[in-house]
């Protein structure tokens, strides 16, 4: 049966395959997380005015100077 079945009475196996799928499925959810980040576009400047104006953090008069800045 082996060392580990004589000193641990199989425990250790156990233990060590349920380490395994944990540190597995946590490798597998950290590099999702970082596929769906990295997938995020950037958002262009046009967008960024668009969404400040949005939001009420300029005005359309402010908009329209900053636009044709760019």
């Amino acid at each position: 049966m082996g060392i580990f079945h004589t000193m641990f009475g199989g425990w250790a196996m156990m233990i060590g395959m349920m380490l395994f799928w944990i540190v597995l499925i946590a490798i597998g959810f950290y590099l999702l997380h970082r596929f769906i980040n990295d997938r995020k576009e950037e958002l262009s400047p046009m967008e960024i005015l668009k969404i400040r104006l949005a939001k009420g953090e300029i005005n359309l008069d402010e908009f329209e100077q900053l636009s044709k800045k760019l």
